[in-house]
């Protein structure tokens, strides 16, 4: 059964044109992301493979909501290139739970993405409703909460994950300080832990309602209350509402700040560099500032519709950004030492998540892309901030336009591939996938050490 994919997220264009790059060092790496994504070579390779087991797809004669604004030619391209007949009207799933060849790999896409009451099986690939299961990862109280438990049993079991040098391996490392609202002892944590903190909703909010907290040592029941006052939280339950250490020292580029959002589902994308359209001060109380998510950009900056286009990055442009002014010690760091450790984290917590990645609850195998969003500080530790259950799909500028689609057609193409290979009982590894691309294997049930390797690998 496949386990559900996550991935990850990235000036006007004559900006992008003048970051110029450095001559090639000796060692040439590869690109982080190669677009676009070589669909009609892949899918006639994966054709070559697995033609006597490609079966039908179900696919609804309207928009599917899940993808927003973006086509969904996206989906529906690649499995014609993969060899599924499609079935797009109104009697398509009941005649595929009919008639459908059950030796054969069939793909069911709703409107939705909700479950079909007759399509289920080993023989059925779906794109996954939102579970509960899901929730405890997409949670941002959550997951720090259930990191924290997780991690407390597998130090009593001698299971705990080490870095290089041995050291034990933590939660802490990756995650800002979070602390509940509705927390019995929260003034004396936050006595103990006095600072700046953005304060959220636990689950998808694309900005709305976070708020800037100072928490000063002295006064914390009087800030505390002032921030009540003032904010949209009042109302809330204190259980959905959470307190996240704000990253007051970020690592800047072109003076702004920057967050990195990759696409997820035990595969990782690179996804893309994404960026507050204002230089960036600690001191300003602008949102806009601080949140690189493009719905506050649009909502808090009048000048977004000129600037958008400045406001995304393809992640080699990062790289090649700091390159170019020498701002890093070693070159490429953003090849040789970001990107693996980014790919490194979302492995450890789907290890140490392994039980709710399983669809125990699903009879079908199932994938779903989860948006994973990451901050660099200025020291440049690697901070994972959440996991989204509901990415935003919208293509505003021109690297999300290139960029979206392509991750989807190799997400479905996979996905196909994955599947396939896991009911026939064939190893799935990245050296044996024709469709693979960008995508970058993260965690296997088939070769559990592999997070493990990777974290001691990349954290001395």
């Amino acid at each position: 059964k496949t386990a559900h994919s996550s991935w990850i997220r990235h000036y006007c264009t004559a900006k992008r044109n003048n970051l110029g790059v450095m001559p090639l060092s000796r060692e040439r790496l590869p690109q982080i992301l190669s677009l676009p994504y070589g669909l009609a070579g892949r899918a006639a390779s994966f054709r070559g493979i697995y033609g006597s087991q490609v079966g039908r797809a179900a696919l609804p004669r309207q928009k599917i909501l899940l993808l927003g604004s973006m086509s969904d030619s996206a989906i529906r391209e690649p499995l014609n290139s993969l060899g599924y007949a499609q079935l797009s009207d109104e009697t398509a799933s009941n005649e595929l739970a009919t008639e459908a060849d059950q030796n054969k790999l069939n793909i069911v896409i709703t409107c939705a993405g909700q479950s079909h009451p007759l399509l289920y099986g080993p023989n059925y690939l779906i794109l996954r409703p939102y579970t509960s299961h899901m929730y405890r990862m997409c949670s941002k109280w959550l997951l720090v909460r259930s990191l924290r438990q997780a991690e407390e049993k597998m130090l009593q079991r001698g299971l705990i994950y080490s870095t290089g040098s041995g050291d034990i391996f933590s939660h802490e490392e990756f995650t800002p300080f979070t602390v509940s609202m509705a927390d019995d002892n929260l003034e004396s944590v936050l006595r103990n832990h006095p600072g700046t903190y953005l304060a959220k909703t636990v689950s998808g909010s694309m900005g709305n309602k976070i708020q800037l907290v100072r928490i000063r040592r002295d006064h914390v029941r009087e800030d505390l209350l002032s921030f009540l006052t003032s904010s949209e939280f009042q109302d809330m339950p204190s259980d959905q509402v959470i307190m996240q250490r704000y990253i007051e020292r970020p690592l800047v580029a072109d003076k702004r700040k920057f967050d990195l959002q990759l696409g997820y589902f035990v595969f990782m994308h690179p996804g893309f560099v994404r960026f507050s359209s204002l230089p960036y001060d600690a001191a300003s109380p602008d949102l806009a500032v601080h949140l690189t998510n493009q719905s506050v950009q649009a909502k808090q900056t009048r000048t977004f519709s000129q600037l958008k286009e400045v406001t995304t990055w393809f992640p080699d442009e990062l790289n090649d950004y700091f390159n170019k002014r020498h701002r890093l010690q070693d070159r490429d760091w953003a090849k040789r030492e970001l990107y693996p450790k980014i790919g490194a984290l979302p492995g450890y917590v789907s290890a140490v998540f392994r039980y709710f990645l399983d669809d125990r609850d699903c009879p079908s195998n199932a994938f779903r892309i989860l948006g994973v969003d990451f901050l660099i500080d200025d020291e440049l530790r690697l901070y994972l901030l959440e996991f989204n259950a509901y990415p935003a799909w919208g293509c505003q500028t021109s690297v999300l336009a290139k960029l979206k689609p392509s991750l989807w057609r190799e997400a479905v193409c996979l996905s196909s591939e994955v599947t396939i290979r896991f009911r026939s009982r064939l190893p799935v590894a990245e050296q044996h996938l024709v469709t693979r691309q960008d995508f970058g294997l993260v965690f296997s049930s088939e070769e559990p050490e592999l997070a493990r390797r990777n974290v001691a690998k990349l954290y001395k």
